[in-house]
């Protein structure tokens, strides 16, 4: 198997403040201009002949007449008519871009940014938990894109460079999925050295398939839109403090009460990054996490200050308690402005490049989230984040069985 361009949209008509802008399987959006790059696909559509994968998303994202970066507020996908915003919901805006173009990745030339394990691969993996780690968000007939701005994307004419989403992934046929059908274990038990000490239970279950690997049950796998009673899925989100920190106060990056956060605290749902799952038997299996002061685009307007100027720390609350216990305080990893050990998007302030980006950094341990009330958290010096001025990226699975 090639990977393979499977869908690749620029825009540099621009997008209005408060604008969500929709583009179908063929390129199309509801301002009635095409988008597809020219001299590349010029439709999704697989025509019910053939399945797809996507492997990885790539986002060229835009600037205005001074090279800063504008506000692509959040972007996500739409596979064979359904919404995925509230497991994928990704940055567009340079300064936190998640998922960069592949040779403007750090450390590259060419490190892709990938959302799971392709399914080709089940002929020669003899490792456990494929569930868990065969999650490309996957489409039987097609897939479109969702984009918005607060703020406002320049059009070219204005000076902009507009934006670019490019999508990438594999294609089977009905004989490649007969194959790979044979190769498929459905079993999953997860646990991690923490809980085994802690005496909590593991993550196990045999995930129910729909039926063999088909053109037809193809979506009804993990990745996909149509699963049933236990759906599991790539899990890539991100968000910003959307009030100011309170000194020396962890604040934590969700809505929910019960989580230590509070309402307001995301700028809307899909930043919430709360996973309330005490009582319920969801999971989230943490693969990336980073942290990143990050300027406000042109058209906001907000406290003044560095980006970042005030983050001191950073971590994850787990039922109640704040964590990695770091020595001598007990509020998570160590970061400030120039010394921030897991940055992502662009590497300014860090390394002076432009238009060269880290990827969000692999979680230096483990973290299962199961029978457990969850949420990422920062902690400032005792000087005030300013609002919208720091933000957390995750990724990895989500596993819903409720």
């Amino acid at each position: 198997m090639i990977e393979k361009t499977l869908y690749d949209i620029t825009d540099t008509r621009g997008i209005a403040a408060n604008q969500t802008k929709q583009f179908d399987p063929a390129g199309n959006s509801s301002d009635g201009n095409n988008y597809m790059t020219p001299g590349t696909v010029t439709s999704s559509s697989t025509n019910g002949a053939v399945v797809r994968e996507i492997h990885t998303i790539e986002i060229i994202p835009p600037q205005n007449s001074s090279g800063v970066y504008e506000d692509l507020r959040e972007v996500s996908l739409i596979l064979d008519n359904h919404s995925v915003q509230h497991i994928l919901t990704l940055p567009g805006q340079g300064d936190i871009l998640m998922t960069p173009l592949r040779t403007q990745v750090w450390g590259g030339p060419v490190f892709t940014v990938p959302l799971g394990t392709p399914m080709w691969k089940l002929l020669t993996d003899k490792q456990p938990n494929k569930p868990l780690r065969y999650t490309c968000p996957k489409f039987s007939r097609t897939v479109g894109v969702v984009v918005s701005s607060t703020y406002g994307v320049s059009s070219q004419a204005n000076g902009g460079t507009g934006y670019r989403i490019i999508l990438k992934g594999y294609e089977y046929t009905p004989a490649a999925l007969q194959l790979l059908q044979a190769a498929w274990d459905g079993t999953v038990h997860l646990q991690t050295v923490r809980r085994r000490l802690d005496q909590k239970p593991a993550l196990a279950f045999t995930y129910p398939t729909p039926g063999p690997l088909s053109l037809v049950t193809w979506n009804a796998y993990p990745g996909g839109p149509l699963q049933q009673n236990v759906k599991i899925n790539p899990y890539w989100k991100y968000a910003r403090n959307a009030q100011a920190t309170s000194p020396n106060k962890p604040y934590v990056f969700t809505d929910f009460n019960a989580l230590a956060g509070g309402t307001g605290h995301v700028e809307d749902t899909y930043q919430d990054l709360g996973f309330e799952f005490g009582l319920n038997e969801n999971a989230f299996i943490l693969r990336g996490f980073g942290v990143k002061g990050v300027a406000l685009p042109p058209g906001q307007t907000g406290a003044p200050g560095t980006p970042g100027a005030n983050l001191a720390r950073f971590g994850f609350m787990v039922n109640g308690n704040f964590e990695p216990e770091e020595e001598g305080q007990n509020n998570g990893i160590y970061a400030t402005e120039g010394v921030n050990p897991a940055p992502f998007g662009s590497v300014s302030p860090y390394i002076a490049l432009d238009n060269v980006f880290f990827r969000v950094p692999p979680l230096p341990g483990e973290l299962l989230i199961y029978k457990d009330n969850a949420a990422p958290f920062v902690v400032d010096n005792g000087s005030p984040i300013p609002a919208f001025q720091v933000a957390i990226a995750i990724n990895g699975v989500l596993v819903e069985r409720s």
